[in-house]
This record gives C-alpha cells, structure tokens and sequence, in this order.
C-alpha cells in the first residue's frame, strides 16, 4: 500500500481541514473482504481516481462522509487509487451552512457541496497530475476556493482540545471555561459537530481505547477500560461494539492487518449488518 499525507498549507483552511490522504493499492496488499475504518466525529471527502469504489453498500466514484459516528467499510481492490479531505469536526458546518446535525453519518455524493462540473473538473485534474505532491497542490487549492475565508468560532477549537486533552473534563466544566450555559454548549455541539458534547466525548474516548489496544499488548481488557474513564469492562464492551461494530476481544484477534490508515479487515461483509441500527443518542 502506498499511503501519504497532507496537511494544508493554507492558514485559512488548515482551521477546518485536518489533512488529505492519497492511497494506492498494489498486488502485495491483502485485499479478501471488506476494510474497516473506526469513526473519529470528522467528515471526509473521497476522490476515486479510478474505479467506483464501494463504501458501506454505496458505490460511488466521489463521496462525502459527514460527521462520522460509526465504523465506514469500504471494499478494496488491486489498483484502488483515492485521495480524501478529513475535515476537523466542526469543518462540515462552514462548508455547508446548515445545521451539522441534519447530515450526521451520512454517505452522499459530492454534488450536495460542490456542482457536477466543479467535481469532473477536479476529478480530471487529479488524474492527469504526474506526481502525488502535485496532486495534493492541485486539491488543496480547489477546496480552499469552494471555502472561502471561514470565519470560526473560536469556542469550537478551544472545547474540542479540552475533550482531547489526557486530562479528561466535565460538560459544566468545559461550559464554564468557554463562558457558555450547558444548553448554548449543547446547541453549539449539534449545530456545527452534529451531536452533543456528551456523544463526541464517547467517540474520542472509544478511539483512545482503541489505540491503546493497538499499542499495548500487555493491557486486559479491564486495565485498558479503567485508564480510558469506562465505568467497568461492560461499558468499555458495549461502546466499542457501538462505535466499531465489533467486541474489543474481536479487535486483538484483528488488529495485526491494522495500519495508520484502517483499523481491520472482515472476511465477510455480515458486520455492516451489525453496525448500530439504533436511533443515535445525540
């Protein structure tokens, strides 16, 4: 696999783009079954520079993931080639202006953001780049025109680096350091994140769960849920089947085809049909 990344250049987009990714899959790559990639609260945009590549059960040569809560699959091929834009959690809200809780976990294709002649022009320009640094100027330069000069709420940033902080912060708390009532904190969260303070608490807790299993082989399970805050081991269980569609235990059995890029692969499709059916709880 050849994997590289890209973090914008540009002041004004850096503040709600994270980074972009090209991906390219090769013959030595396993490729049986589906790719699974956990959910971090972000957004992200999807370029197909070759094939429809298959997302979930939607196949799409150009997507948008929005304000993702729950495990994305995808299906791979020899020969995938795909670049994506992971924008920061609350990146949807300035890109889009409507309420980022209407397209939470929602899989589109691109012409809810961008017209269809701008998205064949840039998927043009994307394939006849030679090199991937040119590729990387050439997006980075078609999605800082489509934004503009964002004007962010400075609230956002500060908030979401207290909820990421090791140090791990109340919901009065984080209202009283941003001098804001719990309900304008909670209106703020759904509006431009798409879920409460609470929710995206849950999601940053369960990928450092995550990362630590990755990590740490020495850990049990019960010692990995205690250092991330979970109440007992029952609740670090029912989390990460909730966010990743597969038991903690399952994730070690899986985890040596992990990389910086995906989290673990299935040899059959049945976990879409185990990823979180119920109403979010936002």
């Amino acid at each position: 696999m050849i994997q590289r990344l890209h973090i914008p250049k540009n002041p004004a987009l850096s503040q709600v783009v994270q980074f972009m990714t090209y991906v390219e899959l090769t013959r030595e790559d396993i490729l049986e079954g589906r790719t699974a990639i956990f959910p971090n609260a972000t957004t992200n945009m999807l370029f197909s520079l070759d094939e429809d590549i298959l997302v979930n059960r939607t196949s799409s040569s150009n997507s948008i993931y929005t304000s993702c809560s729950t495990t994305v699959f995808f299906k791979p091929y020899v020969g995938m080639k795909f670049m994506t834009v992971q924008f920061s959690s609350f990146g949807l809200s300035y890109l889009k202006k409507i309420p980022a809780f209407e397209l939470l976990d929602t899989l589109s294709n691109l012409d809810i953001i961008f017209t269809t002649s701008d998205i064949e022009r840039i998927s043009s320009q994307l394939k006849e780049c030679e090199t991937i640094g040119e590729k990387f100027v050439v997006l980075e330069r078609f999605v800082s025109r489509k934004i503009g000069l964002p004007e962010v709420d400075p609230r956002l940033p500060y908030a979401l680096q207290l909820l990421n902080s090791e140090h791990s912060i109340s919901i009065d708390a984080l209202s009283q350091s941003l001098c804001i009532s719990n309900r304008g904190l909670q209106k703020l969260f759904k509006k431009h994140i798409g879920m409460s303070p609470v929710y995206y608490r849950k999601i940053i807790r369960f990928n450092k769960a995550a990362q630590l299993l990755l990590n740490d082989y020495e850990n049990s399970l019960t010692e990995t849920s205690y250092t991330c805050g979970y109440f007992d081991q029952a609740h670090f269980i029912k989390d990460f089947k909730e966010f990743g569609g597969i038991s903690p235990s399952e994730f070690l059995r899986l985890k040596s085809d992990s990389s910086d890029f995906y989290n673990y692969r299935i040899s059959e499709p049945h976990t879409l049909d185990g990823i979180k059916q119920q109403e979010i709880n936002i």
